[in-house]
Formats: structure tokens, sequence, C-alpha cells
């Protein structure tokens, strides 16, 4: 722990020691979502995480301290400089792994500024999945949920004593910290939050009031739920919560988030955040209710996205009734993101998915009845996905009546079932910035990693160069982070001429093209110096590609898809 990083308190009483730093700002905490440099779809809608406003509006609620959360969208570019002049206690960022070298080059140069005094707070994502990193830019980590635990972690902060502070650290879960010694530790065991505890308080977010008058796109997140009752192999819901459970929230918070979203912003669009909504059929039935009737006779309404599974509509056990489908419709559940996955049996089953075509189509004649928007979210790269696998499913997509057809590329996401089971095939040293859901760093088995990345940007222009203006528009959005995407595409491409192909871990079809030889890797990865020195020769080449690292020009070979220029 840098030297003097913390303020000599003499009490525990916070109230005291708060009001002497009023006048010089040291009352305050300032939360921060920086942009990402490379685009994803999330950028191209006006939306703060939910979990920092989650947790501003507890500090808000539940602290003395002046909370303001900074929105680079709303405020315009947030420089260290600018938040060093605030003055502020602490400084708390989110964790997304798109944004970890922003956020790691910020703290830098505002550690310049304050000389290391003002102690620098992580959670989200990026920090539970991959707290090694995220640790480079920050004092203290928290993995999974920190509802409870900033408060804990806030009340540590301030004692003045260093072994009471200490012994008050490592009692905080999920908190990585370091010890007296300076070494990392991390409080491993936390408990899932059953009684979710939080109302939003939009008048901390700086630029939020109206906010639907300055941005088109905007909408707000809003919560129902946290985790899900099922496993797929390749969900990361797991390693965000840190262990499984399905709770809801009170209905009356959830209602609360809605009312003061509109009449506060303006915003009438929600994203709704569950991994899996109305996996409480009961809870979204008493939802449905208190949601008609809270916005019966008040001219806007709120429209809500939710994010469910083809079987909640495809009939027998645990599909929704359709009653309940009405009664969310009618509350304002004007989309459904499906979560498909993929149109390849072999792959679903490879997933743990518990789905099928005959299934999909189902549920998609049951939306319509109901005249639901649909949209759809893909994982490509699994085992069973050739490239035409993967380009096959915008026409999947259209038959099926979507709007909008999302594909991502298979993570192997840290702590999950496939990281266990195919871990030896991530290529380390890919740059966290195109970690965006679209960008492959691992190795496919029925094509090559370059092939896979052009198909799934080959498969969402197929499907967005028809239809309407809303496809036009999704299609402008695709075609900006293919763009971003390049470096990283051109790494891929030099990867496998330069590594891959030539040491055997990928040989060629005699039909044509490239095949994963897993007998080869697996070997390699069993021997730890080997395996080590071409993890260390891919990950030069990724940095090598950045535009800022590049030392000498790379060539680009001709691709075998189709140029999608």
């Amino acid at each position: 722990m840098v030297a003097g990083f913390l303020p000599p308190y003499k009490t525990n009483d916070l109230e005291p020691e708060l009001s002497k730093n009023t006048a010089n700002g040291q009352d305050r905490i300032l939360l921060i979502e920086l942009s990402p440099s490379v685009p994803n779809l999330g950028r191209f809608l006006v939306m703060p995480r939910f979990g920092l406003l989650a947790i501003a509006s507890i500090l808000a609620e539940k602290t003395r301290y002046r909370v303001k959360l900074l929105f680079e969208p709303y405020t315009g570019p947030i420089t260290p400089e600018s938040v060093a002049a605030e003055n502020p206690r602490y400084v708390m960022l989110n964790g997304l792994t798109t944004t970890s070298w922003e956020n790691e080059t910020f703290v830098g140069r505002f550690r310049e500024l304050t000389r290391g005094t003002v102690p620098v707070i992580t959670g989200g994502e990026h920090a539970s999945m991959f707290p090694e990193s995220a640790r480079r830019y920050s004092d203290f980590v928290f993995a999974h949920e920190g509802d409870e635990g900033v408060l804990s972690l806030l009340e540590a902060l301030e004692q003045g004593d260093p072994s009471t502070r200490d012994s008050l650290l490592s009692r905080v879960p999920g908190l990585h910290y370091r010890g007296p010694d300076g070494a990392w530790k991390f409080n491993a065991g936390a408990a899932r939050i059953k009684e979710i505890d939080y109302r939003y308080d939009l008048s901390v977010v700086e630029g939020a009031e109206q906010a639907s008058k300055r941005f088109r796109t905007a909408c707000m997140p809003v919560q129902t739920s946290r985790g899900c009752t099922y496993c797929c192999s390749f969900c990361s819901w797991l390693t965000l919560y840190g262990k499984s459970g399905y709770y809801v929230r009170p209905i009356d918070d959830v209602i609360h988030d809605i009312v003061h979203t509109v009449e506060y912003t303006g915003i009438r669009d929600f994203i709704v955040t569950d991994n899996l909504f109305a996996g409480d059929p009961a809870h979204a039935e008493e939802l449905a209710f208190r949601l008609k009737r809270t916005f019966e006779g008040r001219e806007t309404k709120p429209r809500l996205t939710v994010l469910m599974r083809a079987d909640q509509f495809a009939g027998g056990p645990g599909a929704l009734s359709d009653r309940l489908i009405r009664m969310l419709v009618e509350a304002g559940m004007a989309n459904v993101s499906l979560g498909l996955e993929s149109i390849s049996s072999t792959s679903l089953l490879q997933m743990n998915k518990k789905a099928d075509l005959p299934m999909y189509y189902l549920a998609s004649e049951r939306l319509r009845k109901h005249g639901i928007g649909m949209l759809a979210t893909f994982v490509a790269g699994f085992d069973g996905d050739r490239y035409e696998d993967v380009v096959n499913i915008s026409e999947f997509s259209d038959r099926f009546g979507l709007f909008t057809s999302q594909v991502y590329a298979r993570s192997i996401t840290s702590g999950t079932v496939d990281d266990l089971m195919n871990g030896q095939r991530i290529l380390h040293g890919a740059m966290d910035r195109y970690r965006n859901g679209h960008g492959v760093w691992f190795m496919p088995a029925q094509m090559l990693p370059s092939e896979l990345q052009h198909a799934i940007f080959d498969s969402c222009f197929r499907f967005h160069k028809g239809g309407g203006a809303s496809r036009k528009l999704a299609l402008r959005a695709f075609q900006a982070i293919w763009a971003g995407m390049q470096p990283h595409y051109e790494a891929l491409r030099r990867v496998e001429r330069e590594v891959l192909v030539p040491e055997g871990i990928y040989r060629e079809r005699v039909t044509g093209g490239y095949m994963l030889a897993s007998k080869v890797l697996n070997a390699l990865y069993t021997d730890e110096e080997r395996y080590g020195n071409f993890q260390a020769r891919c990950a030069r080449i990724f940095l090598e590609a950045e535009p800022g690292h590049r030392t000498s020009p790379v060539p680009f070979p001709q691709a075998n898809a189709a140029s999608m220029a």
C-alpha cells in the first residue's frame, strides 16, 4: 500500500471527520464510467451501467458522503485533471474489460496528480473475472456483488489505527486488498445477497436530468432479479456472482426505479439487465400488475426490453402462460431478447443449452401472437460451428422474424465449465479493448480464429443489410465495430501465419480450410515451458499489431472469405 495512502483519522465517527473536510471536497466520492476506445453495441445506446448506479445510490442513501457519478456520454470527456480538481476522498471505477486500458491510463495520471493519496476502488465484470488485471490500476478490487461490502470497506478505510483498519479489511467479503506487507490478499467465501436493497437516486448522476432531450438513443438499465436458474457452459453469471442462486428485487424498489427514471430523466426505454427475466413467474406477475397500475392514466409509459429463454415461450413445463405474457405486454414489455446461442444442434448440446430449433420456432410464433418484438443473441465458435454455420445465422434470423441479430464470439470465460474443459485454447495476450463480446481470442475447432472473426461480422452484415430503418441503424453500428476491430483481426491472421499453422496446431483439410489439431495443442499444453513460449509469441504479435506499438508493417494476406469492405 502506498505510503500516506490514507489520512490519519482519529475517530470512528464519520460525521465529524467528514464535516472537517467539506470545504476542500474531501467528503466526496466520485464514481466514474469511461467510454471504451473500441466500440461495442452497448456504446450505441446512451446508458450508464446499472452496477455503478446501484452503488452510487446506496452510498447516497446510507452514508454521509457527497456522491457524484460521472458517465462520460452525459458529461463529455472525463480527465484525470478534472477529477483531481474535485479533490475526492475516494474514486470508484466500473470494471469493464473493454475499458481496462482506459482505466489504467486514467488512474496512472490521476495518481501522479494526487501523489497516490486517493484510494481507487473498482468492481464489476472485469474485476470479478480478471482480478489480476484490475489490480494493476486499483487499490481495492471487489469481486462479485459489492452492495454491502462497499459500506464495510469505507468503514475500514476511515479508521486511523492501521491494525484496526487491516482487521476490518480482512472481513470484507469478496475484497482484494494489500496487507500490511504490501502483498495482495483476497477474502474468499462471499455470500450471495439474497435481499437486494437499493433504489436509484439519479440526482447523483451528473447530466442525467432530462437526458432524454439530449440523447436520441437514451436508455436506462433496471434490474428485477439477479442470477439464473440455468447453468450453460459458456455463461459467466456464476463467475460474476461467485455462487449459484436466483434472487428477486422487492417490487416496490423496481417500480421506484422506473418511475424515478421517467420523471427525472424523461427516459422511457429500459433495458432489463436480469440474466433471466421472469425466472420467478409469480414475481413477474405481481410486477406486471403493479407496473400497469402505476402508469394507468399517464401519457408516458415505460417500454421494456428483457432477456429471456425460448423455452419460457415454447410451451411445456416452466413456460409462461398466455395470461402472464399479456400482463407483461400491457405493463410495457415491448421486446424480448432471446438467448438462442446457436442453430447447430451439436453446439447447443456442448453448451448444455437444453434447446433445439423446433423449440425456437414455437417461441417465435407465440411472441408474434402477442405482438412482442424479437431480437436474439448467438454465440459462435463452439465445436459444431463451421464458417457457413455462423454466416447462416443471418438467414435463420430473417426467417425467425428478428429485428436485430447479434452474433458474439465464444469467450471461454474464467471460472466457467468451458474454461475448465477448454482453457488451453485461449490465445493469451489479446488486448482487453477487443474483448467486447465480438472479438475472438481462442482457437475454434472447425476454422481458424480469423475466419471465425470474419464470419461473425459477415453474418451480422448480411442480416442488417436487408429490412428497414432499424436494421440499417444496427448495420452502421456493426460497421463501426468492425472498423475498430481491424488491428485485432490483423493480429489473428499473423498469429495463424507465423505460429498456429507452422506449429501444426491447425492443419489443412483435404477438402479445404483448416481445423484444430487438438492432440498437438494438448501435447503443447502439457509442456509448461513450450506452452509459455507459444503464448509469449502470440502476445508479442497482438501487441505489435496495435497502432501505437507497431514497429514494422505487418503483411495482410488475402482472406479466404469474401471481403466485407
